[in-house]
């Protein structure tokens, strides 16, 4: 047996990811690593007595995918495992749900694994996360104030169902592996652009941290396992402490004692609006440090009466000395926040965040871009800048139009509900509109062919 499957295979014991007679889904895209999982766990299929189904999903976003698609099923025939394709629209969803559009493509990858789990009768579905990808995220969570839940990473085995068999092996071992055994891989293009933050940590960030510490990647990964660690400690803690905390527990809310949180230590408390917020809604997608940070600051403010919105429609609502966690439908309470520079921005309110970067090189820029990113000709604009909600009255130059349109109108054309315009970000520069945050550009701040320096403008 291989050195790489082996170490695949002592991962794969190490955190109990499978056991005799286990059928496994196997997310494929036919890139490097997820071929390189998938004829890992075909090399181990007889001493783990697995049975294999090969699934793969068309995002509906490239033009390759098609091709990609062939290769799948042609390497999955070639290893006599079953294929299982599928092909959704992912901008569609996006739209929809209002989301990034990475964020889309993620969810919709997910609930079509553990469909085909299902269909399957599969208990186990297989990622092809690597010891990279986990350095990677570890770094990119950083950036984004994560806080000790979040720089845990990825975790090797999510909710007894999701494994990550190869998260304790490198890149270069995969590529290794695979140039051995002769297996064929694709090539995705998105990759090598710094479109994407994760291959700009990839191909920038990590390099130049590498000349301070050679072995910044390893430090990262061993990092991750510390933090990983140090929340299952928490979470039994937590766990025992928690009813204590509880005044009441209705299907769609929860209740905590504002005297008992106060009484507890910090990390403890943010710990328990995290699990509060988990409850009630079922999962924490979307939901950060800041927005705990913003629940923090909510229990701490002076004020007897007051509420804020937390991603996926959650409202805390602090009513003296209580604080409720619940589901709600109503619009978003008014907000407005400064931006006095780049970096992230959180708008609590809403539960989402803003990033500001200026970039200074053309080969940068990236024109046909998700509705969650906006350039701007910074030339034009500089900080400081302004985020706030919809006021009526509202009104800007809509990008390629000649003359100004009210805001509401272009709510209305978009199809957009009323209760949820107020949760739409506004952007200005002073008293000029710059973007309508994920739908339009003003047509005076665009990027032109002169332009020298560009501010780009990505919603969370």
């Amino acid at each position: 047996m291989q050195p790489f499957v082996l170490s695949v295979k002592k991962t794969i014991k190490k955190y109990e990811m499978l056991h005799p007679g286990e059928r496994v889904v196997v997310g494929v895209s036919g890139g490097a690593d997820s071929m390189a999982l998938l004829h890992a766990l075909w090399n181990l299929r007889q001493d783990l007595h697995l049975s294999l189904v090969v699934a793969h999903l068309d995002h509906g976003l490239r033009p390759e995918a098609r091709e990609e698609k062939a290769f799948v099923r042609k390497a999955s025939a070639e290893l006599g495992i079953l294929f299982v394709s599928k092909k959704v629209d992912v901008r569609a969803w996006q739209q929809e749900q209002r989301l990034a559009l990475q964020e889309a493509a993620r969810e919709a990858r997910y609930t079509f694994l553990q469909e085909t789990a299902r269909n399957q009768k599969a208990s186990k579905i297989a990622l092809g996360q690597t010891a990279d990808d986990q350095a990677e995220t570890l770094v990119m969570r950083l950036l984004r104030g994560s806080g000790t839940r979040g720089l845990s990473g990825i975790p090797p085995v999510r909710g007894n169902m999701i494994i990550r068999p190869l998260i304790e092996v490198w890149r270069d071992e995969v590529e290794s592996f695979l140039e051995k055994r002769k297996v064929t891989y694709l090539h995705d293009p998105s990759n090598r652009s710094f479109h994407f933050l994760r291959n700009r940590v990839r191909h920038e960030l990590l390099p130049l941290l590498q000349q301070y510490n050679p072995r910044i990647r390893q430090t990262l990964v061993q990092m991750a396992d510390l933090f990983r660690a140090e929340e299952d400690f928490w979470q039994k803690l937590l766990e025992e402490e928690f009813s204590s905390l509880v005044r009441a527990r209705k299907k769609d809310s929860l209740t905590l004692d504002i005297p008992s949180l106060a009484a507890q230590s910090l990390p403890l408390r943010l710990r328990s609006f995290r699990y509060a917020v988990e409850r009630v809604l079922g999962n924490l997608r979307r939901v950060g440090f800041p927005h705990i940070l913003a629940i923090e600051g909510l229990l701490q403010s002076p004020e007897p009466n007051k509420k804020i919105q937390v991603p996926q429609g959650i409202c805390v609502a602090k009513a003296y000395h209580a604080l409720t966690f619940s589901k709600s439908r109503e619009e978003s309470v008014p907000f407005e926040h400064s931006v006095s520079g780049p970096g992230y921005v959180e708008i609590p309110e809403i539960g989402r965040e803003i990033r500001f970067e200026v970039l200074t090189a053309r080969e940068g820029w990236k024109f046909e871009g998700p509705s969650s990113v906006a350039l701007l000709d910074f030339a034009a604009i500089d900080f400081p800048l302004t985020i706030r909600s919809f006021h009526p009255g509202d009104r800007f130059q809509p990008l390629g139009m000649e003359g100004e349109k009210k805001v509401k109108d272009l709510f209305i054309d978009c199809k957009i509900p009323a209760a949820q315009r107020r949760q739409i970000p506004l952007l200005f520069k002073e008293d000029r509109l710059l973007w309508v945050v994920g739908i339009r550009i003003d047509h005076r701040a665009r990027v032109k062919p002169e332009t020298q320096r560009t501010l780009r403008v990505e919603f969370f």
